[in-house]
């Protein structure tokens, strides 16, 4: 069938059929495995799961004292979880997505789910001052800066990322931007939830992508 020079170009889709520049590489040898993305996912949407318990527990515990180290416990939980969700997320950018920008705002990001773990304890505990409070603020802060400074890094990647690198950019950046006004942190643990569905989805696809580029 002759070439139509007046048809709209076509496009390739990320995790379609049609091969792109993105694609996992049949046969070649990545440092993470199908599995380990499929871990991600299951982290995330635990995530999803642990974040709505953890700030229950967190507001509840004035009434209910037990409550207050299931928030602690879920605390050190949600860190874990998110520290091995963001490296391998770090791992798929600069190995299938061949983009390397975003490595020192991810690194950053990791740094400061731990800060805010150690933060949240403080704040959890019996104790907390006024001092506890604004080191709560500087926190939100920063962390509100750095969500902003890799939602834009993910905005110049090119890899679509199985259809999500829009939307988790898009999300980390208005997640970033609520914490930093502070009075708009609770939308923002909202979408840090939306965030973890979405890259919950995209890992699901990447561990798919890799096993069938690998069989």
């Amino acid at each position: 069938m002759p070439h139509n020079p007046y048809a709209p170009p076509t496009a390739p889709v990320d995790g379609g059929d049609e091969k792109t520049a993105f694609d996992f590489i049949d046969g070649a040898s990545y440092s993470f495995t199908p599995k380990q993305l499929w871990w991600a996912g299951a982290c995330c949407v635990l995530s999803v799961i642990f974040t709505p318990i953890y700030f229950y527990s967190l507001f509840t515990s004035e009434s209910i004292p037990v409550l207050r180290d299931i928030s602690n416990v879920l605390v050190y939980l949600m860190t874990g979880v998110a520290i091995y969700v963001y490296l391998i997320f770090k791992k798929l950018l600069r190995e299938k997505s061949k983009y390397q920008a975003a490595n020192l705002a991810i690194s950053l990001y990791i740094l400061m789910s731990i800060i805010s773990s150690l933060v949240a304890l403080l704040h959890n505990s019996s104790n907390a001052s006024q001092i506890d409070t604004l080191i709560s603020v500087g926190e939100l802060l920063l962390f509100g800066s750095v969500s902003i400074y890799l939602g834009l890094q993910l905005l110049r990647c090119e890899d679509p990322l199985f259809g999500q690198r829009k939307t988790i950019a898009y999300l980390t950046l208005a997640m970033g931007i609520t914490l930093m006004t502070v009075v708009l942190a609770l939308l923002g643990i909202v979408l840090s939830i939306g965030l973890d569905i979405v890259m919950a989805l995209m890992f699901f696809r990447a561990s798919h992508a890799l096993e069938k580029a690998q069989s």
